[in-house]
């Protein structure tokens, strides 16, 4: 699925993640990657997708889980809102407060998102199982599933919590960014 031809180029990839990418063309393709969240969100990987994957790599990195693992949290991180495009345009742009009906349809992003995931060719199927269950909770109050507890992947608990992270702590068109001191209280509101 080429970007179409008036497509900006990508952005290099962050010279911190380098060492975790594959290399020399062999298994999952970064770049694939990278095309799949730049047509899906319309958003340039830098964005919240790129950020979300930055931060869900170095959790990664730091609870000690092995490189392939450092990946994948990476790869779920940049593809976690891809679902998002099916969407409708006018729902993912809403300036205000989202309705019932549109929060339903919000909702389903995650479905869409590992859907949209199935058709890639080896990307692992934690990857796909992360962004599918990015929004699920511990207590089991969470979307699409209502997962509790260690039903919840390890790597969807830390994209959760890189997501809340980076949606609190940075603007968007319907709220202004949270203080550090509020961002982190609400995550351990949230634990």
């Amino acid at each position: 699925m080429p970007l179409p031809p008036t497509a900006p180029p990508l952005p290099p990839r962050p010279s911190c993640l380098r060492p975790l990418l594959p290399q020399g063309g062999r298994g999952w393709s970064s770049r694939a990657a990278h095309l799949v969240a730049k047509r899906a969100m319309g958003w340039p990987p830098t964005a919240h997708a790129g950020r979300v994957a930055c931060l869900a790599a170095a959790v990664a990195r730091d609870l000690g889980l092995s490189p392939a693992q450092v990946r994948e949290a990476y790869l779920a991180g940049l593809l976690h809102d891809s679902g998002k495009l099916l969407v409708a345009r006018r729902v993912r742009h809403k300036a205000g407060p989202l309705d019932p009906q549109e929060w339903r349809q919000m909702q389903r992003h995650p479905v869409y998102s590992a859907r949209l995931l199935r058709g890639l060719p080896g990307l692992p199927r934690s990857v796909r199982q992360a962004v599918r269950h990015h929004h699920e909770r511990l207590d089991g109050s969470g979307y699409p599933g209502g997962l509790a507890g260690d039903a919840v992947p390890l790597l969807a608990r830390i994209l959760a919590a890189c997501d809340v992270y980076d949606a609190l702590s940075s603007p968007r068109s319907y709220k202004a960014a949270w203080p550090a001191e509020a961002v982190w209280a609400e995550l351990s509101a949230q634990a």
